[in-house]
This record gives structure tokens, C-alpha cells and sequence, in this order.
């Protein structure tokens, strides 16, 4: 059976719920290197590696993971704590979107993180962000072995969850995955980085920013 006919709000993670400076971990990583070790590093190499999009599937241990950077990236000396806190140094908080998600969440909407992300980022996350702790639920990549933009991702999470796509709404970062999102019937918004037009949107879209108002009892 179907959830309330309430909407239900579905958030990303990385520019959505927290901001990423992904040049910022490579630089972290960069500071690893020896100085005469012939170190390459690009957004692609590394954040977009067929190593990390296997960690991200749950094909790869973080630590085989992490053992496959050190590799390749020739830093034979590096600790996996060390090379961990490199890698999870990517994200900044964004208390405007972590106030959003609350507001839904207070106002009485389920609330669920759909994110590709791996077992380190969402660890490291879930430490710092309270938020993350008070979801209706969550669906993650390296969990169920689906990658948006992926439809078979979406329709898997509503399965799990026993959600109507057409009474949820979705926040991306990444217009192909907003686009999927809509191929599957939710309603789905691409987050440029300004949380005001993340209100529009849900308001828009019949979700409550505010508690309920308790009713009055009548008077005897």
C-alpha cells in the first residue's frame, strides 16, 4: 500500500544537502605526493574513476578502494586513514538546505536522501550531519547497485519505499538525473545553488514549509 498522499520529498546529497568542492580534495591528495612523484590529478582521474564509480555500485571494499588509489595516484606511503580523510575533504555544510529538509521533515512530509555516493562519504556525512539521521529513508548507490541517472534507480526506491511518483518531488544537482527522475513520473527540480528557489519550488509543489497549526477544541 501507498504511502500518506502527502508529498514526500526526495534529496540528493552533494550540492543539494551539502556543497562539494571536489578541487579541494585533489588538493588534500596533491599534498600527499611526494614532490618528485609524477602526480596527475583531475576531477575525472579521480572523483570519476572506474574505481570509484565501483565503490559507488558496492562492487569495491572502501579499503580495496582506497589501496586502488594509493596505486594509482603513487602515493605508496599514505595511510587508508590518511587517504580517507583526503577523500571525504570535499564537503562544506549548507545550513540554508539542512534548514529545508528540517522545515519538510517538522511540517510532516517523509523525507528520503537518494545519493550515489560511497560507504566513506556517506559515513563521514552522517557523523556531522544531524539531518541525515532524521530520514524517512534512505536509498544510496553503493547499497542497492544502481547509479542515477539510471530510471531502474528511481523505480527501485520507490519500490522500497512504496512511494507514487507522481506525489513525490526531487532535488539534483545534475540535470540527467533530474531528467530521469521525470521519465519515471516524479516531479524534479535541478538545485543551482540558491536555496530560495528550493522553497519556490516546494511550495510550488504542495510541500509545507511550517508545522501543522494544532486545531482548537471547542469550548464546552
Amino acid at each position: 500500500m501507498a504511502r500518506s498522499q502527502q508529498p514526500a520529498v526526495l534529496f540528493d546529497l552533494g550540492n543539494v544537502l551539502v556543497r562539494l568542492d571536489m578541487e579541494r580534495g585533489l588538493e588534500h591528495l596533491r599534498r600527499l605526493a611526494p614532490t618528485n612523484a609524477p602526480v596527475s590529478l583531475d576531477l575525472a582521474r579521480t572523483f570519476f574513476s572506474e574505481a570509484s564509480l565501483a565503490c559507488n555500485r558496492g562492487e569495491l571494499a572502501p579499503e580495496r578502494f582506497l589501496e586502488t588509489l594509493a596505486r594509482d595516484l603513487h602515493l605508496p606511503d599514505a595511510s587508508l586513514d590518511t587517504l580517507a580523510a583526503a577523500w571525504c575533504d570535499i564537503f562544506t555544510r549548507w545550513q540554508e538546505m539542512e534548514s529545508v529538509a528540517e522545515r519538510v521533515l517538522a511540517a510532516g512530509h517523509a523525507a528520503f536522501l537518494l545519493s550515489n555516493t560511497d560507504p566513506l562519504h556517506h559515513a563521514w556525512l552522517s557523523a556531522r550531519l544531524p539531518v541525515l539521521r532524521q530520514m524517512s529513508g534512505v536509498f544510496l548507490s553503493f547499497e542497492n547497485g544502481l547509479l542515477k541517472p539510471d530510471p531502474a534507480f528511481f523505480l527501485e526506491a520507490l519500490r522500497r519505499f512504496e512511494l507514487d511518483a507522481s506525489r513525490c518531488v526531487f532535488l539534483d544537482d545534475r540535470p540527467e538525473n533530474v531528467e530521469s527522475a521525470r521519465s519515471v513520473g516524479i516531479r524534479a527540480r535541478v538545485v543551482r545553488g540558491d536555496h530560495r528557489e528550493v522553497l519556490e519550488f516546494l511550495r510550488e509543489n504542495e510541500v509545507a514549509l511550517e508545522p501543522p497549526r494544532p486545531q482548537r477544541q471547542p469550548s464546552r
